[in-house]
């Protein structure tokens, strides 16, 4: 059934334990709360989508919760509900970006010394702090040298190479590095099963690979897709994404390994109807071929490591009918295909020219 709520701020982590990936960064700063280590300023920085701004407010949360500071915050008392509404006026979320001027920064500093109205530690959580001037940056300098000891700030930012080194040496800074293709695509499957989608897993692979490792942004897909036709199916994702069809290119690649002449050359007006790029053929044909000679080489090969996990069925389907001779010939053919595609005007005779090269061993 489907939710108006965006999937993406439906299911932000609400604890540690909902929170996916980085898990090093997680026990570290779990450990600090449970013996006390707290540092007054804290920096999370990664790419977009992996859960920066999440696991700021959950610090925050564990930083204020009534029950004491700890990394099981309850969830349910007025701190931890405000925080969660992003309603406590002890908690200031700041957009770097909007809010980068000196004037702002000036406007922060003049209140840093009041007390905070209702919670343990006032926090600042500027988002996309590496948006700040120069001249703002200047200002925070002597305020994060020697806080108030109620006062926390917490950065988020995905451009640590532009943050001034005197700001980095005040901060506890914290990796937070893009998602498995694994953890992404786990995740997908609970919430999938969760909001009751029907999905394939095939789909539901393609979208883990293409969101980059950002979890928001495979999300952000899953929803999309999912208002196409109420399901989640490969076809769509491949439509959506504008990518060859796998189905077409594993029985190309079946009927090439079996010598099945007749039905490959049945390919080429089924390539040539499709819409597909030529370029794009060449590079899905090439990926294929890359995976079956890595399950020929290491049989017993990590296959999400290599991200194998989509279609691993039919790849080790397809390595029974082919030797790594062969798929050496086949790899040497595409490739020069898709090296020097462009240098042919007609790009239709030059695929069927690769095509009868196949047939000839």
């Amino acid at each position: 059934m489907y939710n108006n709520k965006v999937l993406a701020l439906k299911w932000r982590p609400k604890n540690f334990k909902d929170f996916i990936g980085n898990n090093n960064v997680i026990k570290i700063i779990l450990n600090s709360l449970k013996y006390k280590k707290i540092y007054s300023t804290y920096l999370f920085y990664g790419p977009k989508g992996v859960g920066k701004t999440s696991l700021s407010r959950l610090l925050s949360k564990s930083l204020n919760c009534e029950l004491g500071i700890n990394g099981n915050f309850c969830l349910k008392c007025s701190n931890c509900l405000s925080i969660s509404k992003g309603k406590s006026c002890d908690v200031i979320e700041i957009d770097g970006a909007s809010k980068s001027k000196l004037e702002d920064i000036k406007d922060i500093l003049d209140s840093i010394y009041y007390l905070p109205i209702n919670m343990r530690y006032k926090i600042y959580i500027i988002d996309e702090v590496h948006m700040l001037s120069r001249y703002s940056f200047n200002a925070l300098l002597k305020v994060l040298e020697e806080p108030p000891k109620y006062v926390k700030f917490i950065f988020a930012t995905t451009e640590y190479n532009k943050i001034p080194n005197t700001i980095l040496s005040r901060c506890m800074c914290f990796y937070l590095k893009p998602l498995s293709i694994d953890e992404i695509y786990n995740r997908l499957i609970y919430i999938c099963k969760k909001e009751s989608y029907k999905f394939e897993k095939s789909a539901l692979e393609l979208i883990s690979i293409n969101s980059e490792g950002s979890l928001r942004d495979a999300l952000i897909l899953l929803e999309q897709l999912y208002l196409i036709k109420f399901k989640i199916k490969l076809k769509y994702v491949n439509i959506f994404f504008n990518k060859v069809d796998d189905y077409l290119i594993f029985n190309f690649l079946k009927n090439l390994f079996k010598k099945k002449y007749n039905k490959i050359l049945s390919y080429l007006d089924i390539f040539l109807n499709s819409n597909m790029e030529y370029n794009d053929i060449f590079l899905s044909i090439l990926d294929k071929l890359y995976k079956l000679l890595l399950i020929k080489i290491i049989p017993n090969i990590n296959s999400i490591k290599f991200n194998i996990i989509k279609n691993k069925e039919n790849i080790l389907y397809l390595s029974k009918y082919v030797n790594i001779k062969d798929i050496k010939h086949y790899y040497n053919i595409f490739l020069y295909g898709k090296t020097n595609l462009l240098n042919y005007y007609d790009k239709k005779i030059f695929f069927e020219y690769l095509i009868f090269k196949t047939i000839i061993l």
